[in-house]
This record gives structure tokens, sequence and C-alpha cells, in this order.
């Protein structure tokens, strides 16, 4: 190699290493610079939101829910807002002593101003709660102000109540309107919709533009930071909400966004650069049992049927979160496993398995032909013993027997039936109240049966009580001779017959017994064995073949409750229960209800409790019944006191979790209600949106917009060069390199 090619080398070789230990340096003195650098986000930032429904009211006094609620929560301010991190309400516009319901008084705060600059008064307050109140325009609001008397100052504002009552504080989360706005509006048409320019707002946001994207028919409404809200300190400018028609259109443009409320996971992880943020509301599904209609022992056959984890599992973990009590605390309230007996249950109401019903069948056939034997031998016995002597063999049924009456029977299981004229509240065997008598029924009847323990070989003897107005009256008594050994039988009778015949007093009391022929209740007169043949073996029938099933009714408001509800619909088929579905909207259960129109055994749907526990009250208070919002049918005065109390105080969180075990375990034994789940929410977020963090519970979906309040886009890097200096570069390099 000549000399010349090697000096090229050195001084290539020579570039190289220059050029390398240049970018050495400036990436360790890059390094240097920003070690410990602050990060500071960078303001002016504009974030763009999918909603999916109807162009929204903008008016702040009607009841919202949806996009409707969560944009006035942007564009107006209330008295007081909930924190999401504290989880209590907090001073908006007031700061305010709640701890005496009766009385509570509110100073305004400073530097309040609307979007005009005009300023935030005490008379905004009253002119936006008396409106509502004239008008009832938002009836809860309207029915929480009844009775309530409002004094303003210069700075502060009171409210004089008549009654304790928690719920009242939701009125401070009303949007307050300016008074102005308040005394040039229409009674007339003020649940209409607002003007949506030139408006006047106290929220973190204005209303700036609305503006149709023709190309693919998306309406932007763009909201822009109030800079007169003292104290806005967002880093995000603009929000621009973008309105689709419904899901289809959605669904076309689902790239065109940055955040979305995924309530119904239309969406769910099919964007990668849409990270989710799971919440729930403080909501729950529940299946409500109707008291009226179920004892207390199916009630809880039916509640520990229901498996909770099953219907979590089938309806996908990543959706629900299963939820133990009406309180969505932690404490269970399952009812444990107990002795049930299915089958003797459904026998009382006289509906029987496949299997049950075709034994019967054959027993009557074989007592069919017993039977006309045993009339053939008789037809020779004088018209007084035919009087005397009645034998039961085939049919179920013996109506209004009479005192000294002898029945003589070789086989088991017979009904006996009673007509009844006047008002009776309740009737005993012996001492035996008959569980299926309802006050003010005309007709009851008793089982005589080997399995019941209600009748034995040999005499017995029943004797008949009647319960009216807390008094229990004996009737009459009455003696049925049985013995399946035919034979033995007929020597019972014989030796009756003839202490009768003998006995002339005996003789006048006695009176024939009418056999009654009743064909809907005798298995021979409307089904035959290939009938009963073609029936499906996992069910209950009566003689009718009519299939044993409870009717359930259900709110549809979402796939989830759907799904839930053919999730039971398959757990009670496993244990030989039908189920008859009915999908009613929650107005017109209550409506029924009222009018005693809705016949049902169960009522599946979503109840909200927003911001207080004490909203289970209309749900279980005895008061609520005819008001068609105790599901349940139940009453019971220990409970209202409880659900009383918990209304009516500002209590402690030891109190309220006392008052709320106490009423736990009533809800509990009575097996009232089985509490399903919580729907999770995905509220989907641009990955490029820094510093988003959402908790894991909201009472209300509106404040799901406070994590944008800290949100940003972009940051930059602040230098400390005040601590930056040659010598502590130097330092800095001897450490990187060695």
């Amino acid at each position: 190699m000549s000399d010349t090619i090697v000096r090229k080398l050195k001084k290539y070789i020579l570039y190289i290493a220059g050029i390398f230990f240049v970018v050495l340096g400036i990436h360790l003195l890059y390094w240097y610079l920003y070690q410990g650098a602050e990060s500071e986000a960078i303001e002016w930032w504009t974030v763009s939101e999918a909603i999916i429904g109807s162009f929204p009211l903008f008016n702040p006094l009607v009841p919202n829910s949806d996009h409707n609620a969560y944009i006035n929560g942007l564009l107006y301010r209330s008295m007081m807002e909930y924190s999401t991190v504290s989880g209590t309400f907090e001073t908006d516009l007031v700061s305010c002593n709640t701890e005496n319901l009766l009385y509570i008084q509110c100073t305004l705060e400073n530097n309040l101003t609307w979007s005009d600059g005009s300023e935030i008064t005490p008379e905004d307050i009253k002119a936006t709660l008396s409106i509502i109140s004239q008008t009832k325009v938002n009836p809860i609001i309207a029915s929480l102000l009844e009775g309530t008397t409002i004094e303003t100052t210069k700075d502060s504002i009171s409210f004089s109540n008549v009654s304790k009552d928690i719920n009242f504080l939701q009125i401070f989360l009303q949007p307050i309107l300016p008074a102005s706005v308040v005394e040039r509006l229409d009674t007339s048409n003020i649940e209409w919709k607002f003007s949506e320019i030139n408006g006047v707002y106290s929220g973190r946001f204005l209303l700036t533009s609305i503006s149709q994207d023709e190309t693919v028919g998306i309406t932007k409404i763009t909201l822009w930071k109030n800079e007169h809200y003292f104290g806005n300190d967002m880093y995000i400018n603009f929000l621009i909400l973008n309105l689709f028609r419904d899901e289809a259109h959605f669904l076309k443009n689902k790239n065109s966004f940055n955040l979305y409320n995924d309530k119904d996971s239309i969406i769910g992880s099919s964007i990668p650069r849409l990270s989710s943020h799971k919440y729930t509301l403080s909501q729950f599904v529940a299946n409500f049992f109707n008291t009226e209609e179920l004892d207390l022992g199916f009630r809880n056959f039916i509640s520990q049927s229901i498996d909770r984890d099953a219907i979590v599992t089938a309806l996908w973990e990543s959706q629900v979160a299963p939820a133990y009590n009406p309180f969505l605390s932690d404490t269970p309230m399952d009812i444990p496993s107990g002795n049930f007996d299915l089958q003797s249950h459904l026998n009382e109401k006289w509906f029987y398995s496949k299997k049950d019903l075709l034994k019967n069948i054959l027993a009557v056939k074989e007592e069919q032909e017993q039977q006309q034997k045993k009339l053939i031998s008789q037809e020779a016995l004088p018209k007084e013993q035919e009087s005397i002597k009645i034998t039961q063999e085939t049919l179920d049924y013996i109506t209004e027997p009479y005192s000294d009456k002898y029945n003589f029977v070789s086989r088991d299981n017979i009904l006996v039936k009673w007509r009844v004229d006047s008002w009776v509240d309740a009737v005993y065997i012996n001492e035996y109240q008959l569980s299926w008598f309802n006050t003010g029924d005309n007709i009851f009847y008793y089982r005589l049966s080997e399995a019941y323990d209600s009748i034995v070989e040999w005499e017995n003897t029943y004797k008949l009580f009647f319960e009216t107005d807390w008094e229990k009256k004996f009737i009459e008594e009455f003696i049925y001779v049985y013995n399946t050994d035919k034979s033995k039988l007929t020597e019972i009778e014989e030796s009756y017959f003839s202490d009768a015949w003998d006995n002339s007093e005996i003789t006048d009391t006695v009176t024939e017994t009418v056999i009654e022929d009743i064909p809907s209740k005798t298995f021979e007169s409307w089904l035959t064995s290939t009938q009963v043949g073609e029936l499906d073996d996992n069910y209950y029938y009566n003689q009718d073949a009519e299939k044993f099933t409870l009717r359930l009714v259900y709110v549809n408001t979402d796939a989830l409750i759907w799904n839930a509800v053919n999730t039971i619909k398959d757990l009670l088929q496993a244990k030989w229960i039908a189920l008859e579905i009915q999908a009613l909207d929650l107005w017109e259960i209550t409506l029924w209800l009222r009018n005693e129109d809705l016949e049902y055994d169960m009522i599946i749907l979503g109840i909200n409790l927003w911001y207080f526990e004490s909203n289970i009250f209309p749900y279980f208070h005895s008061s609520q019944v005819q008001n068609g919002y105790n599901l349940a049918n139940y009453k019971k005065l220990s409970l209202d006191i409880l659900l009383e109390e918990l209304k009516s105080n500002n209590l402690s969180v030891t109190k309220r979790e006392e008052l709320e075990l106490k009423m736990l375990d009533i809800i509990w034994k009575e097996s009232i209600i089985k509490v399903l789940y919580t729907p999770k929410i995905s509220l989907l977020v641009d990955k490029n949106i820094k510093n988003f963090s959402l908790p894991d519970f909201l009472p209300d979906s509106r404040h799901r917009y406070y994590p944008l309040l800290e949100s940003y886009l972009s940051e930059k890097r602040i230098i400390k060069s005040h601590e930056k200096w040659l010598f502590g570069f130097m330092k800095y390099l001897f450490q990187e390199l060695f």
C-alpha cells in the first residue's frame, strides 16, 4: 500500500473521530443541560369529541341527561359542584354550611362574572330557582323547593326548609342563569331549546359557533375557553363537539375525533390510538321480586338460582362489575343455600313433572277399573246404606264436608274443597293455617297426602276453623278413614255402617256427600298418556298441560340488560322454571303498577342513585307502593323508619353505614331484591392527550370532563440555567465517560 493511500486513510479516520467526538459532546451537553429540567404544558390546543344523538337543547332548566347535561355542565356553573377527587360537594358559585338542612346559609364567592363581563349575584341564583319552582319545568328540583323560602343579600343567599331531606342538596347542582335572561323567558315555551348564539355563560367554556360539515354531514359545535372564568387555567382552549346522527353515521367517521364516551361499547378496542379509561356510575341493575305473588321460600330459591357470577361472565367482566347490594358497598346480600323443595312447592300449586303426570294417569286408570268392580258389587245395598257410605276412589275433589260425615278412601293424594260464604281472613285445619288462602277468597282446598303427613292409615279427624277480625272460630269436624288395603277398608266401612244403622241419632244427622266432577282439574279428563309423553321433560305442568311459568318484566334500556334477562332465563330453565318475558319502559311499569294492571313475578331494571344512597327510598318504602315505585310491593314499618332517617339527615359516614347495615339485614332476610351488576363505561381518549386521569367511579357521567381541566397535548422543557456551569459539565462528563 502506498504512503499516499495510508495518509488519506489516517486523515479520513481523524475526520470521522472528530465528528464522533463533536456529536458525542453535543449529546452529552444536551443531556447535561436538560438534566433536572421541568416540564411545562403548552396552552392553545384543541380537543375533538364525538357525540351520538340529537341536537342539544342548550337549556339548563330542563332535567337533562346524557350529552345535554354534559354540555350544560361545560357552559354553566352551579352553586356547588361535585369533586371527582374528594367525592363530595365543593364550592362553585357559593360556599355553604349544609350541616343543618332546615336552614342553609351560603356566601357568594369573589371574582364571579358572566361571559359578557357582568357580575354574578345572588339574585341570579334566586331567579333561576324561582322560575323552576313556578313553572315546574324541572319537576324534581321543583318538588325539592316546595315549602322552601329563599332570601338574598348583596353577597349571600339562604334557604329555609320545613323538613329535613338530604336530597335537597341536589338543587345546589342546578346550573344557574343570569336574572336578566330569566326575566325574558316566555313561560309558554320554557322547555324549548335556547338560542345557540349570543348566549351568556358562566362555565369554563363559551359556545362560539355551530357549523355543518357538508362532506360527511357532521354538525360541529365549537366551545371556546371562557376568559371571564376566574382561575380558569385550562391548557385546552377549544373543545369541538362532533355531533353524529346515529351509530352508523358515527362508525363511518370514527377516526375524526380524539375523545368519545363509549357507553354502549360501540368502539371498544378497535382504534389503537385510543386508550380506554373505565369508570362506573352510581347505578346498578337488579331483579325485584313481587312479594305478593312469590312466598319467601320460593323467593329465596329463585335468588339462589340467579347466579350473579354467571351473569357477569356472560356480559363480560370488561363491561360490567358485580354489585352486591342497593348501596353499592361490598357487603354481601346473597341468600345462603337452603333445603327448599321445589317439587313439593309446585305440587301444592297443582303443577307436576312429566313423570308424575304419567304415574297419576296410570293410577287413575287402575282406580277406575277397581271402582267399576266395586260399584257392581254394591248394587244390592239398601238406599239407607248408600246415603251414609261415602267412598272416594277416583276423583280429586269432595265438596263441602258436613259434621259427622265419614269418608272412606284407599287412594292417597286427595284434594278437599270448600266454599266460603262469608268474609274470612284465615283458615285452619286443626292447627295448620292454609298458606295459599288469601283474605276474602270464597274457595279453598286442603290436600290429604301421606307425603305431607296430612293423612295416615285408619281414622283421621279434621277440625275446620275460620279466623275473622283476629278471632278464631270452630266451624265443623269431618273424618276420613284411610287404608290402602281395600278388603280391610270394606270391613271398616261395614263396621261404621252397622253402628250408624243401629244408631238412629247418627243416621238422622248424616248427609250424603256430593262428588263433584271438575274436568279442568282431573288428569283423565284432559290428558292422555300420549299427550303427556309429548310434554317437555324439563318443566312442571298442571292438569291442563299448562307449563309452570314466572312472569318477568324488564326495562330494555341497553343490550346488557337484554343479555342479562336471557342469561337468567337459561339459569331458571335449568331449575325447571320457565319465564314469560315482557319488555316495558319505566313509565309504563309505574303507570300500570299504580292502576294495578301489571301482572308480574319479577321486574329487572337499572336504578340510578346519583349522589345519595337515600335515593333507594322510592323502591323500598311502603308509601311508594301506590305510586308504582315500590316494585316488590313490600311493606315493613321498621324498614320505613330507617329509610326516612337516612334521607332526612346529613349523617356522618359511621352513622350512615350503621343504618345501611340494618336495612340490608331486612332486605336480605325478606329476599326482596337480587342486585346483579353495575355497567362499566369506557371513556376513549387519544393517547396524545397527556395528564388525563379519570376516577374509577362517578355519580354522573357529565363529570367526565373534569380530567380535561389538567390535560394538554404538548409540553416544553425549562432549563435551570442558573444551576448549569462549566465545572459542573466537566464533572458530569467525567462521570458519564469513566
